[in-house]
């Protein structure tokens, strides 16, 4: 999580909104059972009438009333209302009234506990036609209120809403008002938590997809920085699942951190803060969240540990494909496709397996969380019943109460989603984490030496190299010196080291002993960037890009007309260019696929030349060349030195690429067994002298 929380760091602010407009709209969501509770409980139920002291009372009411108060609680009453004749016009709640009787109107809005007694005194006598002037009328009205002493504010109301008909307010009106009140009010709170709901989801999603971009290209910076080392302990395949698809799962945890994970706390404890109100039936929530905890535990019992493996599989499956995908014409011509087929098979189906089993455990989250709402739903409107039977409880918080449950229920849904979410993205949070701790074997010093304009002799002094992990070395004490405007040439059998000496020179590995010095300097003292800026590099497998042919000559550089011509010239390329319509902008597929070897090789090697350099190395670039064009190309590449001054590297396996060569290095097993010039070479070197007579005559060497 470390590695989340530091992406994150950067939008602490934005973070911060999020946190906030997601507590708004909890607070909205959670305030619209109450408002439907007051619909239904005062807006239905009860007529509009909230309140349980009157406004307005009639005289002949005031008096039934007063019989239930001392003459005191009768004084501090009759104080707080005004005697109004009758014939009078008024205004309550609104409503235009013309007394038909003597009203006390309410001067203020002071609750008298003793008045709101008195009215349900009054109501059960009325209720059960009790005499209230009858000796013993008191004790029997008592009698009736046994148990309901809650339950008296309802009651008082209920009789509020006789008198204000007595008054001669329209009930209705009071009752229509109310609830288009309240359904205004319900309405504008929904907007608002709408409007929050959007944008919170907004900043999380923007938030969530730009720490996922700045992961992307930190991964592939730091991809970009592997020496060939690194390369070795991550497949291509690996790389590209960490970069696209771990990565992407990453964002959805992100996203669902700023939005359910903390959703679901807040709305659950405010809802659960809410069900407290209501603590005859809050024990079946309780009940609910215990079935819930313990299915989250057994499926994760069982589906967690494969997480990791299923990312493993993803990995091997990429792997397949992208091997079946680049071999597809070797499969081909050796008919193996069904071997081929097999092999996916076997991993495709292996994944497929693993997938569905967690899946299905995954799934069985969704059938026990409806089965425990459905269940609570019903379990709340039994018991709830028994309660509003007993006037304990009334329909609209039974109502209310059914809410919040499912909200608190919603909220543990929420956390079981990300309970699954999280182990499942830690395993690619891990994964990513992998790729940028790697240390790099090959860096830049801290204070790097500056590499004069001018070419400079490059050493090999005593350099012996070994793989990473390998026990045997590659080369063995391997020491030559090439000028400025020479061409050296590296020839021997499969295996002796060629290419390891070349991939030295850029410091795409670093030597295991001795050094390697340029213009006098350990070129482990000069940053990478400004030795790559010496070298143009044509490497064994030539690569071209996705873009044009020009795109792929320039290749992100300020190549000027003159210097791509120069290049194209040099090598080769100008019928590659004349057979396409469009010319330098002939579109190039990914890899080149849409051109030949050759012209593969030659648009590579242009590319090497586009910009002057003081090294140039040809690994094997010549291969796929015929004769003549190979000649030519040497040819052009000579005049090229003797101008510059520079100083190239030939690595090949033809005694006709290179005898021409200024120095050729003759390798065997790792080691130096001959170096000079192709006459030399003849006389002394018997490693030579077979690799010679086996592709010329005594003629063509002479």
């Amino acid at each position: 999580m470390k590695l989340i929380f530091r992406y994150m760091k950067p939008y602490l602010l934005v973070i911060l909104t999020v946190i906030a407009l997601t507590f708004v709209q909890v607070q909205t969501e959670l305030t619209l059972p109450d408002y439907m509770s007051g619909i239904v409980t005062n807006g239905i139920q009860y007529g509009g009438i909230t309140e349980t002291n009157p406004n307005a009372i009639t005289a002949a009411d005031m008096e039934k009333v007063l019989v239930f108060l001392s003459s005191e609680e009768q004084k501090t009453v009759l104080e707080s209302f005004e005697l109004v004749k009758s014939g009078t016009n008024g205004k309550i709640d609104g409503q235009e009234v013309t007394f038909k009787e003597d009203v006390y109107l309410k001067k203020d809005d002071l609750q008298n506990d003793a008045l709101t007694n008195a009215l349900v005194y009054s109501y059960i006598a009325k209720q059960y036609g009790i005499d209230t002037s009858a000796p013993g009328a008191k004790r029997m009205i008592e009698e009736k209120l046994t148990g309901l002493e809650d339950n008296y504010a309802s009651m008082a109301r209920l009789y509020v809403r006789n008198l204000y008909s007595n008054v001669g307010l329209a009930i209705d009106q009071i009752q229509t008002s109310y609830i288009l009140s309240s359904g205004m009010k319900m309405l504008g709170i929904a907007a608002l938590g709408v409007a929050v709901q959007i944008l919170s989801t907004y900043l999380a999603t923007k938030t969530s997809a730009k720490i996922a971009a700045k992961m992307r290209r930190d991964v592939f910076e730091k991809v970009e920085s592997f020496s060939s080392s690194e390369f070795s302990l991550f497949s291509t395949a690996s790389l590209i699942t960490r970069t696209g698809n771990d990565i992407t799962k990453i964002q959805q945890l992100i996203q669902m951190m700023m939005r359910m994970m903390l959703m679901s706390p807040i709305m659950g404890i405010t809802a659960v803060i809410k069900v407290m109100r209501y603590p005859n039936i809050s024990w079946l929530l309780v009940v609910a969240i215990g079935v819930i905890i313990c299915a989250m535990i057994v499926l994760a019992v069982f589906a967690v540990p494969k997480f990791e493996v299923i990312q493993k599989l993803t990995d091997r499956l990429n792997s397949v494909m992208r091997e079946f995908l680049d071999g597809m014409l070797v499969i081909r011509a050796f008919n193996s496709q069904k071997q081929e087929e097999a092999k996916f098979d076997d991993i495709n189906t292996t994944f497929r397996k693993t997938d569905r089993f967690v899946s299905n455990v995954m799934n069985i989250m969704g059938p026990v969380m409806t089965f425990v709402m459905n269940a609570l739903t019903v379990s709340i409107t039994w018991f709830a019943a028994k309660q509003i039977d007993i006037d304990a409880m009334s329909i609209g918080e039974m109502m209310a109460f059914t809410q919040y449950a499912m909200h608190v229920v919603m909220s543990f849904m929420f956390v079981t989603a990300t309970f699954f979410m999280i182990p499942r993205s830690m395993v690619s949070v891990k994964r990513i984490e992998e790729v940028l701790n790697t240390v790099n074997t090959i860096n830049d010093p801290e204070k790097p030496k500056q590499l004069p304009e001018e070419n400079g002799s490059l050493v090999f002094d005593h350099v012996t190299f070994r793989y990473p992990g390998a026990e045997e070395s590659v080369l063995e004490d391997v020491s030559f010196e090439a000028k400025p405007g020479e061409t050296v040439a590296f020839i021997g059998s499969t295996g002796s080291g060629k290419s390891t000496i070349i991939k030295l020179i850029p410091r795409l590995f670093d030597v295991s002993e001795g050094k390697i010095t340029y213009c006098g300097m350990d070129i482990r003292d000069v940053s990478q960037k400004q030795l790559h800026e010496k070298i143009g590099l044509a490497t064994q497998k030539a690569i071209l890009f996705t873009g044009d042919i020009r795109s792929n000559i320039e290749f992100g550089r300020d190549v000027s007309d003159e210097e791509m011509a120069k290049a194209i010239s040099i090598s080769q390329s100008e019928n590659i260019i004349k057979e396409k319509e469009e010319g330098l902008n002939a579109p190039i597929t990914q890899g080149g696929t849409n051109v030949s070897g050759g012209q593969k090789q030659r648009l590579s090697i242009a590319r090497a030349l586009a910009k002057k350099r003081n090294i140039y190395i040809f690994d094997d670039s010549f291969s796929a060349l015929d004769y003549e064009t190979d000649k030519k190309l040497r040819k052009a590449l000579n005049q090229l030195i003797e101008e510059t001054k520079a100083t190239v590297f030939i690595v090949a396996q033809r005694i006709s690429t290179i005898k021409n060569a200024d120095k050729i290095i003759v390798l065997n097993e790792g080691k130096i067994v001959g170096e000079g010039t192709h006459k030399d070479l003849l006389k002394d070197c018997e490693v030579y002298r077979q690799i010679a007579y086996s592709q010329l005559s005594k003629e063509e060497l002479a």
